[in-house]
């Protein structure tokens, strides 16, 4: 399903160095969830390609991977759920990146459903929203959802899970 032309040596060597380049932006750490009319079962991927686009109207981004069971599940579902992660719950970050351990990803943590699509109520965010414009771009699709709910974990203690340099990160107030 790639349908890219064959990368030049040039443009190999530019496509590592913006590799390096991404590894040290920092972003937070998301799961994506959705839920798979294929197969009547929840989906999900970790993500760290997750930006808001608008309040008005209120409007998220996620990148997905054409490849991925994900994306065909939000393509087909027209919704997902963008939980972003506190610290205490890195763990769930390998279950949801790793294919192989794709059974386990709603066993790991108390999951609610609202309508058909599995949130993390003890995310720091909740943020739910249905797909309004697509992008197709290289091996990945860009999905601009219309937000329609969101819901915030008491603000108290709160640890945001990030990502840089290929591993977990903290972020942190600066006074």
């Amino acid at each position: 399903m790639n349908d890219l032309p064959p990368q030049s040596d040039a443009q190999g060597l530019l496509s590592d160095r913006l590799r390096k380049a991404m590894r040290r932006m920092p972003g937070p750490v998301s799961l994506v969830t959705t839920h798979d009319p294929a197969d009547d079962a929840p989906a999900g991927m970790a993500a760290s390609a997750v930006i808001p686009v608008s309040m008005e109207p209120p409007s998220m981004l996620v990148a997905v991977n054409r490849q991925s069971r994900c994306h065909a599940a939000i393509e087909a579902n027209g919704k997902f759920c963008i939980n972003l992660l506190a610290t205490d719950q890195a763990h769930l970050v390998k279950t949801f990146a790793t294919s192989a351990l794709r059974e386990e990803r709603f066993n790991q943590a108390e999951w609610e459903y609202s309508g058909s699509i599995p949130f993390l109520p003890a995310a720091i965010a909740c943020i739910f929203c249905d797909v309004h414009t697509t992008l197709v771009h290289g091996t990945h699709e860009l999905f601009i959802g219309n937000a329609y709910d969101v819901r915030l974990r008491d603000a108290d203690g709160l640890d945001p899970l990030g990502w840089m340099e290929g591993g977990f990160a903290r972020f942190g107030a600066m006074d």
